[in-house]
This record gives structure tokens, C-alpha cells and sequence, in this order.
């Protein structure tokens, strides 16, 4: 409860909200997030939240404003499900609270800040105190959970500024009355002073960033789905840059010390014309 009442630099991302929101989303294919992960390093997930900052990198420097180290701390939900246990059917769900680098201007840097930082908060144990949190719901009586969680959110919530939660979906088809099932959106409800949450969702090779803000204070909120866009074609131009270089090097391999070129063979003889 302490961190939620430490504030966060203020922004326009955080703030009063009214009842009616905005939505839209943005596209992204599996494989090209799985090739960014295998060639800069990081998980899915770490590559996710590193094209998102970029999204909110833009969307502040639109508004005028300059983005700092500590602008946009995101609520993050983590599963801490062991290995084992994916057949309980129970949540098994905790959260951490992560800065996003909207601070730093180039891609790369960007996802490595992220895979940093998220390596840090899951060494600090962050997520199991979280977890045990929730836990507390099995056994203390409901009268006493429900005064502890009115209590929580009649406190000013200053650290939060955004959420960004990702779940996994199915790669196969899914069909309903022989029809296949396209395309997966998601959706996540903000509230409080949260202006914008950003949900992403995999299906069948494809993921979508579901973005949903506060319909009065973001009427920008495109602003974020093509940010989301420009970041992974930048991750993936630097990827296919460092490959070329790569490629370049091996082509181009200087004689070892010491070493003569090769001389020709004798040269063939022509036949004489008659």
C-alpha cells in the first residue's frame, strides 16, 4: 500500500476520467515478435512491453511533453502458476509495477532497459509478495477482505499510470457453428486515474494490442496503436540491419597473417584454327 501512495511525475496520462472511453487496436504478427526476441534477446513479453513504451514515448513527446525515466509506471499482471500446475483451474495471477523506458529514444536500447528491468523485478520477489496478497482471499473472512479492498481503493492512486497485461492465446483455429473464429481483440477496463490500458492477445500466429482510454482526456488514442506499429518495424529494421552487417563480415574475410593469394592454374590452350 505504500508504493501506491508514492507519486508518480505528473502527465497528462494520469488524471480524472469520465464514464465513456475510447478504443482502438494494433496488429503485429507472432513470427516477427519471435525473431526480435531470438536476435536482440528478452522474451515475448519484454518485447511487447518495449514496442508499448515506444507507443507511450510518442504519444507524450505529440503532446509536448518530455518523457522521463519515471513518467510511466505500468501495473503488469504476471502468472505465477508453476510448472506443473496448468491443468488447476484457479488463479494463479500476481503483479508487478515496472517503469517503462519512454525515456530512451532508440528501439533497441529500449527492449534492453525492459529485459533489465523486468530480470530485477523478478529477482526482488515482487511478484510473490503480490501473490500472497492475493492468497490472503482464501482465508480471511470475506466482512474483513471487503473493508481492506474498499479501504485500498478509497486511497488516492498516484504511483499507476497505465496497465499493460498480455495473455496468451491459442495458435490453432477456432471455430464456433462451423465458422472460424478471425480474429481475437482484447480489452482491458481502466479506472481511477488511469487514462489509457494497453491488453495484448495471441492468436493462431497473430497478436493484437487492444488500446482503451478515457474518452475525454485521449482523444489522441491512435496516436498510441501507430506508435505500437512503428516500434516493432523499428526493432525489425535493426534486426535485418545487424544480420546484413553480419552477412558482410563473413563475406569479406581478410587473408590470415602471412598468407599468399593463390596463384592461377596454367591457362588452357585453345585450339589452333585451321
Amino acid at each position: 500500500m505504500a508504493g501506491a501512495l508514492w507519486p508518480a511525475p505528473g502527465s497528462s496520462l494520469t488524471g480524472p476520467i469520465g464514464r465513456q472511453r475510447r478504443y482502438t487496436w494494433a496488429r503485429a504478427s507472432l513470427d516477427d515478435v519471435k525473431t526480435i526476441k531470438r536476435e536482440l534477446g528478452g522474451t515475448v513479453n519484454d518485447v511487447f512491453l518495449a514496442v508499448i513504451s515506444g507507443a507511450f514515448r510518442a504519444l507524450l513527446l505529440s503532446r509536448g511533453e518530455e518523457p522521463a525515466a519515471s513518467t510511466v509506471p505500468s501495473l503488469i499482471p504476471v502468472s505465477v502458476r508453476a510448472k506443473g500446475e496448468e491443468s488447476i483451474y484457479e488463479n494463479r495471477v500476481s503483479a508487478l509495477v515496472a517503469y517503462l523506458p519512454v525515456d530512451i529514444a532508440d528501439p533497441v536500447e529500449r527492449l534492453a532497459a525492459v529485459r533489465t528491468r523486468m530480470l530485477d523485478l523478478k529477482a526482488s520477489n515482487e511478484a510473490g509478495a503480490g501473490e500472497a496478497m492475493v492468497s490472503l482471499g482464501r482465508y480471511v473472512p470475506f466482512p474483513l477482505a471487503s473493508i481492506f479492498v474498499r479501504l485500498s481503493f478509497s486511497l488516492p492512486q498516484r504511483e499507476i499510470v497505465t496497465v499493460t497485461t498480455n495473455v496468451p492465446g491459442p495458435q490453432q483455429p477456432l471455430y464456433g457453428l462451423g465458422r472460424r473464429l478471425v480474429e481475437i481483440i482484447p480489452y482491458v477496463p481502466i479506472a481511477t486515474t488511469l487514462r489509457t490500458g494497453v491488453s495484448i492477445f495471441t492468436y493462431c500466429g497473430n497478436v493484437t494490442f487492444g488500446i482503451t482510454g478515457d474518452y475525454t482526456t485521449t482523444p489522441d488514442i491512435d496516436v498510441l496503436a501507430r506508435g505500437i506499429e512503428d516500434s516493432i518495424a523499428a526493432l525489425l529494421f535493426a534486426v535485418r540491419s545487424s544480420k546484413r552487417k553480419r552477412q558482410s563480415v563473413k563475406s569479406v574475410r581478410p587473408n590470415p597473417a602471412g598468407a599468399k593469394p593463390s596463384s592461377p592454374g596454367p591457362a588452357a590452350q585453345l585450339p589452333s584454327a585451321s
